[in-house]
């Protein structure tokens, strides 16, 4: 049913939960691949001379996946990443849509709840726009 299943993952607790909940998912269904998507937004910052902002950005990147990598290798899952910048929405449907993942696994809220509030929910443009199934985990 689920072969591949894409999970949006920020750092949140609502994130982590869907990671938990797609991870039951794929033992369940036997999956052949769970994929966790990271997306940083694009931010219009000038790099100070003194800093190196794509370096920042890797490890922070990396200390934000360090538990779902964590999680997911003590449970015998066969995972990957991928870290991407942009526009969270458009890049999880639209790496969803080229890869055929045949679902994605996202939670309600993200990090930033005051951003979502003014921006819109990423989960929620998601399930609109995504050709697979999107599953919404509180």
């Amino acid at each position: 049913m689920y072969k591949k299943i894409l999970v949006g993952f920020d750092g949140s607790a609502s994130s982590s939960r869907a990671l938990m909940h797609a991870a039951s998912l794929a033992k369940a269904l036997n999956s052949e691949k769970l994929s966790i998507l990271h997306v940083t937004r694009n931010l219009p910052l000038q790099e100070p001379a003194y800093m190196d902002l794509d370096q920042l950005m890797d490890e922070e990147n990396q200390d934000i996946l360090k538990p779902a990598i964590q999680f997911l290798s003590e449970s015998g899952i066969s995972y990957e990443t991928h870290n991407f910048e942009g526009d969270p929405s458009q890049i999880i449907r639209d790496f969803a849509a080229e890869h055929h993942y045949d679902a994605i696994v996202m939670g309600t809220t993200g990090k930033s709840i005051i951003k979502e509030a003014l921006l819109g929910s990423i989960s929620h443009r998601v399930a609109q726009s995504a050709e697979c199934p999107v599953i919404i985990v509180k």
